[in-house]
């Protein structure tokens, strides 16, 4: 066994896959080893690169922009979507950005420096949506010398599905922009920036799939995939978590159709 292999199945959550394993092997009673038996084999397929890779097939269905290739012409600025996730950050003063939203401001730079657009953010949640724009606009100004065309605080989604950030953009005569977010959620930002009024372009980054062995940088079907990773288990709870948001909207959208027709 190489010692990749043993850090995966001793580190968590290899390691906590092997103690629920033991546990199922020494309890007794019926009840008790079937609720072991659901913990041990859902712990163990979400953690799973292979079965992570699968979860995020469907959700990641706008391709990336490739570089080298022309960008939309009719864009008129950027909006980054920016996660509501931020960390403790010491070293820079206290909190910072998530992984996500680094991820998401660095592409948006990115885009910047090759069109010259104006840029705008967007807080994902409204719960923390003042301390997150503060932040974003920062890193902005700081690390990429640009400065934000406008900063929406409110969250993504407002009540009726649609993104408060349109409000911001059309005050600003912006109707097309490039948009930007992670790939697995950008299919249901799309959709509400074009029912808020502006008609968005998909700049998707972040992509967590796996990329097809026939592409650059995809390889074929290895140890890695089956071995169990804190980095999958983190993939499968964001997809897990976009699926059920999607079923969620989906219903509301249903619900909301059924009040419309007669006798609804």
């Amino acid at each position: 066994m190489t010692q990749t292999a043993l850090q995966a199945l001793l580190l968590p959550p290899g390691g906590i896959i092997l103690l629920l394993l033991l546990a199922f092997l020494l309890v007794r009673g019926v009840l008790g080893r079937m609720f072991l038996f659901l913990a041990l084999v859902s712990l163990t397929l979400l953690s799973l690169p292979l079965v992570a890779s699968k979860l995020m097939d469907g959700l990641e269905t706008y391709p990336a922009l490739r570089d080298g290739e022309p960008l939309p012409g009719e864009a008129q600025a950027i909006l980054i979507l920016v996660a509501s996730d931020t960390t403790w950050a010491p070293e820079y003063g206290g909190e910072d950005l998530g992984e996500a939203s680094l991820a998401r401001l660095r592409y948006g730079a990115y885009l910047h420096r090759r069109t010259g657009l104006p840029v705008y953010v967007s807080a994902e949640m409204p719960a923390n949506g003042r301390q997150v724009a503060a932040l974003m606009a920062k890193v902005l100004r700081d690390d990429y010398r640009i400065e934000p065309a406008g900063v929406e605080a409110q969250g993504s989604t407002s009540p009726d599905g649609g993104l408060p950030a349109a409000r911001m953009l059309r005050a600003a005569g912006v109707g097309r922009v490039l948009l930007v977010t992670s790939a697995y959620p950008m299919a249901r930002a799309m959709d509400a920036l074009q029912g808020s009024g502006v008609q968005p372009f998909a700049a998707p980054t972040g992509f967590a799939g796996r990329a097809p062995p026939d592409t650059a940088g995809g390889t074929a079907l290895g140890m890695a995939d089956l071995l169990p990773s804190m980095k999958a288990l983190r993939q499968s709870r964001d997809a897990i978590g976009e699926h059920l948001r999607r079923a969620w909207e989906q219903a509301r959208e249903s619900g909301g159709a059924a009040q419309l027709r007669p006798g609804g």
